[in-house]
């Protein structure tokens, strides 16, 4: 009798390893599936969804500031007396911060 649970037990064992070994095999090949997929879409010049959102946000802030200035610099030009005293103003103004820092 306790030489058949003894089996019983070693037989348990070897069927839990078996399983822990074909689980890091998975992760293995997963693993390997992922690098050359990325490099494959790398070799062909396509991003991430990451990427192309990160990137989407940079070009929306750098849009809004284009447009901001493009604004500023009509403004600019339509009162030349006005965007002259604004000048002189923001450059007295930085240059008290400046002084500060």
């Amino acid at each position: 009798m306790r030489g058949r649970s003894r089996l019983i037990s070693d037989m348990a064992q070897m069927a839990n390893g078996a399983a822990s070994a074909l689980g890091g095999i998975r992760e293995e090949v997963d693993n390997i599936v992922k690098q050359r997929t990325e490099r494959s879409l790398n070799a062909r010049g396509l991003v991430t969804r990451e990427e192309f959102d990160a990137l989407r946000t940079r070009h929306d802030a750098v849009a809004a500031r284009l447009a901001a200035l493009e604004s500023r610099l009509a403004e600019q030009a339509s009162s030349p007396k006005k965007a002259a005293k604004k000048a002189a103003k923001s450059a007295g103004t930085r240059a008290k911060a400046a002084k500060k820092s």
